[in-house]
């Protein structure tokens, strides 16, 4: 058998352990004496779970703001899963779409409006960012104002590219747009374009 052959196949489990988990217990991070080493295995798996969407250069940034968060009286433990997630999310938000909870939303009534008021793109970014519905008034303006915002930006750049007169930026971000809208759109029930 060549080296190849023999070569498993690196999970994105093993990416994030390889990446943030090993080198921050090599850093010192050990479990808390409060904590079983049944339950302390389990949220290592569940952290590397939850970690596994994001690229490389992020788990490193991560690993470099973990350092400095360790729990406990003497500062080695393991930080929580509170600590960390939003540390994760601030470095490469989760998308939407592996997140159940939160994604059922757009199958919802609410999500159907949002589409009939073409904000459904607008609602969806600030779901993806902030991981909650826009509830507070200040919060549904923002969402509107990036509603039309993002639709004028469409019909411009949707012009130049129908008049052939696009430029390089004007097809990258068209690309963009189609990508993520196609994203919201098929969070979306059946039938509802």
């Amino acid at each position: 058998m060549t080296d190849e052959q023999t070569t498993k196949t690196e999970t994105k489990r093993d990416r994030v352990r390889r990446l943030l988990i090993d080198p921050l217990t090599e850093h010192g991070f050990r479990k808390l004496s409060t904590v079983s080493a049944e339950r302390h295995a389990k949220f290592l798996t569940d952290l590397a779970d939850e970690l596994s969407h994001m690229h490389d250069d992020n788990l490193e940034s991560l690993r470099a703001a973990l350092r400095y968060r360790g729990e406990g009286k003497d500062r080695r433990g393991w930080p929580c899963m509170a600590t960390i997630m939003p540390l994760a999310e601030a470095a490469q938000p989760r998308p939407l779409e592996e997140v159940p909870a939160l994604a059922r939303w757009f199958r919802s009534a609410a999500g159907v409006e949002a589409y009939r008021e073409k904000r459904l793109l607008a609602e969806f970014r600030f779901w993806e960012q902030f991981k909650k519905p826009p509830l507070k008034d200040g919060e549904k303006r923002m969402v509107r104002e990036k509603a039309r915002e993002l639709d004028s930006e469409y019909r411009v750049r949707t012009d130049r590219e129908r008049r052939g007169v696009a430029s390089d930026d004007d097809l990258q971000w068209l690309a963009w747009h189609r990508k993520e809208e196609a994203r919201a759109m098929a969070l979306l029930p059946e039938g509802t374009a």
